[in-house]
């Protein structure tokens, strides 16, 4: 079996290759960088340019799945520019996959396609349990992006490729995202709650959602699935328990709501969010999670 996958260099593409890797499998990756293309006998990068829509069609020899992870970060200051990037860097490279398989689709047989989401699809809420089924309004930025994203994945089903759209949670990572942004505060003991603190984090394990895309290709799982582990925790919570992994303390009086817009701007809500996303249907569909409580997770992450 061969994968191609995109968004190689992210956090969770990162180590989705290894863990392909070691697993005997080989592995295409697509890049920007040309400097970043390597080639051996498992592991070859090949050249595509997102905003002239070229790509090295060569990608697709020999591939059974594609993994989609591409994106624009969501995790810096939301300027008008980068608004504009956080969109069409999800619908073009998208775009420029479905465009290119349809182009040489004599040539290719690609079968399935596993797309990352996001939880972001679900409106902020403290009381309300969110599954696959919910209903998503799309008012908010980030809800009108994963709506318009998911929409242009569901094009690959013209081809008679299977999709799978896993709306990821909070990833948690020694490689990037929340857990790099806390390590310096909380290093230093000064790590605290962020508003009234009760806002609902739901996480995921890196090696889970790697194992969750593997086992996804393996079972055949098409769909939409919810990508998080099945016990969400309050954020002052998920800060004081990630302070206590490294052995030292938190701060239990939050941060006032205004300094964090003020500092972040309107990339804030990513701070501000509450999500309570079920992980029900995956458990349902087989998936045991390595990492189902976040104290496991936070232990095994430390120990990296």
């Amino acid at each position: 079996m061969k994968l191609l996958i995109t968004g190689g260099t992210g956090n969770i593409g990162s180590y989705l290759i290894e863990e392909i890797l070691s697993k005997g499998y080989s592995v295409n990756y697509l890049t920007r960088n040309q400097s970043k293309i390597k080639k051996s006998s498992n592991l070859n990068g090949f050249f595509w340019d997102i905003d002239r829509q070229i790509i090295d069609h060569k990608c697709f020899e020999g591939v059974s799945h594609i993994v989609h992870l591409s994106g624009e970060s969501i995790s810096k200051r939301w300027t008008k520019k980068r608004k504009k990037n956080i969109l069409s860097s999800r619908l073009l490279t998208t775009n420029l996959l479905f465009s290119s398989l349809l182009k040489y689709r004599s040539l290719y047989k690609v079968q399935h396609i596993v797309c990352a989401s996001a939880i972001g699809i679900y409106k902020s809420s403290y009381d309300k349990i969110y599954d696959e089924e919910s209903i998503c309004e799309g008012k908010t930025f980030l809800q009108q992006v994963v709506i318009k994203w998911e929409k242009e994945l569901l094009n690959f089903k013209k081809l008679g490729i299977d999709i799978t759209i896993l709306r990821i949670g909070l990833v948690l990572s020694n490689r990037g995202g929340i857990l790099k942004t806390l390590q310096i505060p909380t290093k230093f003991n000064i790590s605290a709650p962020i508003g009234t603190g009760k806002q609902l984090q739901s996480w995921i394990h890196e090696y889970d959602i790697s194992n969750m895309i593997m086992e996804s290709i393996f079972n055949k799982w098409f769909g939409v699935f919810n990508a998080v582990s099945p016990n969400p925790v309050e954020q002052k919570k998920f800060i004081k328990l990630y302070a206590k992994s490294l052995n030292k303390m938190s701060l239990t009086i939050p941060i006032p709501k205004a300094i964090i817009r003020l500092l972040f701007g309107e990339m804030s809500v990513l701070i501000f969010n509450s999500h309570y996303v079920s992980s029900k249907k995956i458990m349902d569909s087989g998936f045991i999670f390595k990492y189902p409580k976040i104290e496991e997770a936070f232990l095994n992450l430390v120990k990296d």
